[in-house]
């Protein structure tokens, strides 16, 4: 499967390996080009991930290759790459983006 790429977030593409009830949750992978950020946004039900390789730059922390991240329900936050990282992502409700 191809990697596509966010519109809202210029080097940083994604894979959907899997879909959640009721349509808006998703188990995907995300790689961040060295650099990239995704936008501010807020997890209507949370978020949990694992970095694969590379280090993540998020909410004032890096996080290595191995560590393991969970953001509770209505928590915000913008991740972004110094030196570039692909994740796995764990979202079961959808995202809304906040606005800067």
């Amino acid at each position: 499967m191809p990697w596509r790429p966010f519109d809202e977030a210029p080097g940083v593409e994604f894979k959907v390996l899997k879909t959640h009830p009721p349509g808006n949750g998703a188990t995907l992978l995300l790689r961040f080009e060295a650099g990239a950020a995704y936008p501010a946004h807020r997890h209507v039900d949370g978020e949990e991930y694992w970095v694969l390789e590379g280090t993540l730059a998020d909410g004032g922390r890096t996080y290595g290759t191995g560590t393991y991240v969970w953001h509770p329900p209505g928590s915000v936050h913008r991740p972004s790459s110094p030196a570039g990282a692909t994740i796995l992502v764990f979202v079961p409700g959808g995202i809304e983006i906040v606005a800067p």
